[in-house]
């Protein structure tokens, strides 16, 4: 991006790929430069305002991070990036229905593209709808475009299926209740193996690998091998 920026100073692809890379390495302070210098002299585009808007949202500065972001959005109202990142910022607000209705619209002018699929249920998760966020994640897995897409949505995945595993075991009725949420825990380990073997996000699936064995665990106690059979 430097040596194309040597050629053509104002070039706007290299300005936005110049700061997103600093932003991705976590060094806000050049990032914000090359994305306040393409906002600067291409204040027609939008990948100034929502590489800031990305900055902000990152810092935790939501306010600031509309802002930009609506800037990005008057030069491109279907930019896919500014919607995800804005209905981001919105459910940081506690506005996931507005959020929501943000990514329908948006899916339905970029529907291949999987990370708003991903992002769609991330916010149905939030609004307590898990087994429409396992399926639009199960779709954002299924067109993931890079390691990074297909590693958030298979995290995603494993998030609605632990949450629709809850309430679904009961001691009554073993036979019918316990076999479909061991298919989805076993379901689950397998996408973490997946999701591990990628190097990303070691953290986080950490955490839910101790979720998925904490839920083993119950639906083992509350429903033993051969119950209800």
């Amino acid at each position: 991006f430097r040596l194309a920026l040597d050629e053509e100073p104002d070039d706007p692809a290299a300005l936005y790929g110049l700061g997103w890379t600093f932003h991705q390495a976590g060094e806000e302070g050049p990032s914000r430069d090359a994305f306040a210098r393409l906002v600067k002299v291409h204040p027609d585009l939008p990948q100034g305002y929502r590489g800031l808007g990305s900055i902000f949202a990152s810092e935790g500065n939501l306010p600031a991070a509309r802002a930009q972001l609506e800037f990005a959005l008057r030069a491109a109202p279907d930019d896919q990036a500014a919607n995800q990142t804005l209905a981001l910022v919105e459910l940081g607000e506690g506005k996931a229905s507005e959020a929501l209705t943000r990514l329908d619209r948006v899916l339905a002018v970029h529907p291949e593209r999987s990370e708003l699929g991903q992002t769609r249920a991330v916010v149905l998760l939030r609004l307590e709808r898990p087994e429409e966020a396992l399926e639009a994640a199960a779709v954002a897995v299924e067109g993931a475009s890079s390691p990074r897409s297909l590693t958030a949505a298979r995290i995603t995945w494993v998030d609605a299926a632990l949450q629709s595993c809850d309430d679904r075991v009961d001691p009554d009725n073993c036979g019918a209740t316990a076999p479909p949420v061991r298919a989805w825990l076993d379901a689950a380990d397998h996408v973490l193996d997946q999701a591990e073997a990628s190097g990303a996000l070691r953290e986080v699936t950490s955490d839910m690998r101790r979720q998925v064995r904490r839920r083993r665990a119950f639906v083992e106690d509350t429903c033993p091998p051969g119950s209800g059979q």
